[in-house]
C-alpha cells in the first residue's frame, strides 16, 4: 500500500467519523441516517459501506477510540505505572486524569450518555475503569477480595461521574475533582482501605 492510498484512507476515515460525531452531537444516534453520515463526510456511500458496514459498527469505532484514549490516559498516573505502593496520592492522579481527559470531551461523553445515544456506553466505561486496575494491579492492595473491591469503587466513581456528565458538567473538571476526592478518597485511609504490612 503507498503512502499515498493510506492517507487518503485515513481522510476518508477521519471525514466519516467526524460527520458522525457532529450528527451525534446534533441529533443523537436513533436519528442518524447512513445518508446523512454520507452527505456530512461528502463521500459516496461505497466509501463508507468499504469501512463499515452500519451506523453501529461506526458507533462502536468511535466509542472504542475514546475508550482506547480513555484507559491510555488514566494508565500513565505514575505510581500506577510503578505499580508498587499504591497511595492515595497516586490514586487521586489517577482519577485526576480521568476527570480531565472526560472534561475534554465533554460533548462526546454527554452524547454517548444522553438518552438517544447508546446505552451500552456506561457499561463499557466500568469494563475499561475495571480493566485498568486489573492491569496495574490495584486490587492486590486492598483488604478485601478483588472483584469485591474494584466493583465497588468503580461503581461509585462511574456513578458520580455520570451524574456529573447529566448535570451538564454544572462543575469544573477542578470543582468535580474535589467532589470525587471528598466522596471516594475516605475510603482509601490507610487504616481502613489498603492493606498494612
Amino acid at each position: 500500500m503507498t503512502a499515498k492510498t493510506d492517507l487518503r484512507i485515513k481522510k476518508s476515515k477521519y471525514a466519516i467519523e467526524h460527520a458522525f460525531w457532529k450528527l451525534l452531537l446534533a441529533e443523537g444516534f436513533s436519528k442518524i441516517t447512513i445518508q446523512q453520515i454520507i452527505d456530512e463526510a461528502h463521500i459516496n456511500r461505497a466509501t463508507l459501506y468499504k469501512y463499515y458496514a452500519n451506523k453501529y459498527e461506526l458507533l462502536d469505532r468511535v466509542e472504542t477510540t475514546l475508550i482506547n484514549e480513555f484507559k491510555d490516559v488514566t494508565e500513565k498516573a505514575p505510581d500506577l505505572i510503578k505499580k508498587t505502593n499504591i497511595s492515595q496520592e497516586s490514586l487521586q492522579s489517577y482519577y485526576k486524569d480521568m476527570v480531565r481527559y472526560i472534561y475534554s470531551n465533554r460533548d462526546k461523553f454527554s452524547a454517548l450518555l444522553a438518552s438517544n445515544g447508546d446505552p451500552t456506553f456506561i457499561n463499557k466505561l466500568i469494563t475499561a475503569d475495571e480493566e485498568v486496575w486489573q492491569k496495574n494491579n490495584i486490587t492486590q492492595h486492598l483488604p478485601i477480595p478483588e472483584h469485591y473491591a474494584s466493583a465497588s469503587i468503580t461503581g461509585m466513581v462511574i456513578s458520580l461521574i455520570v451524574e456529573w456528565i447529566k448535570s451538564d458538567f454544572k462543575e469544573s473538571a477542578d470543582e468535580f475533582m474535589v467532589i470525587l476526592q471528598n466522596t471516594i478518597m475516605p475510603l482509601f485511609s490507610q487504616e481502613t482501605f489498603f492493606k498494612t504490612k
